[in-house]
């Protein structure tokens, strides 16, 4: 299917790696001029590199979670290349931990990471959208957002509220042709992942084989996902082809959420 993304052109926050550069990548398959951007450019000139003979993005590097950034952010892009025709929200997730043992400033960075650079990034560069009459959001965030996850408030709690912005802002805007729609990732094969199980098998005392084959074996599918799975529905979601669902949380997680909403 032609997603007709040819020559559009695409943000992608948290571009540099995971499932960010898995979207940046489907999103040059077919065609699009890419951004990147992520705080580090040492990782966006390595994600760049691994793109070379499908695309040659444009890399700017920003730390979501900080204003200024951001706002140079926006000045860069529509200076430089125009409005996007869509945006991947993405951004990496806030530390393991139960309820009790999170301070105030973990809740913070976690709220301008996970939550208000989501609002930011809208409030930037959706209004060109409106006037436009054109514009497609997409965010990834977690299955937290339907099922909250043992150890991990902080997600649960920032992309649950992100999800609400995202749901009350579809509304406002779906009749100017600005679809905005996120994703919610189970276990998938990251970095983040990694981490986490890493934790968790210190935590338990058990090996990471165990605590791998524990958690894979709750999934329906047997098996934790891949980033390009993801990746396949962030590209149609943010194409053309889109023309119809917005307002939307959908989770890509081999079963793993038991909710029926």
């Amino acid at each position: 299917m032609d997603l007709y993304l040819n020559d559009r052109l695409m943000l992608v926050l948290g571009g540099s790696e995971g499932l960010g550069l898995a979207c940046a990548r489907v999103l040059a398959e077919e065609g699009a001029r890419l951004i990147l951007s992520s705080r580090s450019m040492e990782k966006l000139e390595k994600a760049a590199g691994s793109l070379k003979g499908i695309t040659e993005p444009a890399i700017i590097p920003a730390d979501v979670s900080r204003v200024d950034d951001l706002e140079e952010l926006h000045r860069k892009v529509i200076l430089d290349h125009g409005i996007p025709d869509g945006i991947i929200l993405n951004a990496g997730g806030p530390p393991v931990g139960r309820t009790m043992e999170m301070g105030d400033r973990e809740w913070m960075q976690a709220l301008e990471t996970n939550l208000l650079s989501g609002v930011r990034t809208c409030r930037l560069f959706v209004p060109e959208m409106v006037k436009r009459k054109y514009g497609r959001i997409v965010a990834i965030a977690s299955s937290g957002v339907k099922q909250a996850l043992a150890g991990l408030v902080l997600s649960n709690s920032a992309r649950m509220g992100l999800q609400g912005y995202l749901k009350t802002l579809s509304n406002e805007v779906a009749r100017h042709n600005v679809l905005v729609n996120m994703l919610l990732p189970g276990p998938t094969e990251t970095g983040r992942l990694q981490s986490i199980l890493e934790k968790n098998a210190a935590t338990e005392g058990k090996t990471l084989e165990e605590i791998v084959k524990e958690r894979a074996e709750k999934i329906p599918a047997g098996r934790f996902g891949q980033p390009h799975e993801l990746a396949g529905l962030a590209a149609f979601l943010i194409s053309p082809r889109n023309t119809y669902i917005t307002g939307q949380a959908i989770a890509v997680d081999g079963g793993y959420v038991q909710s029926n909403l």
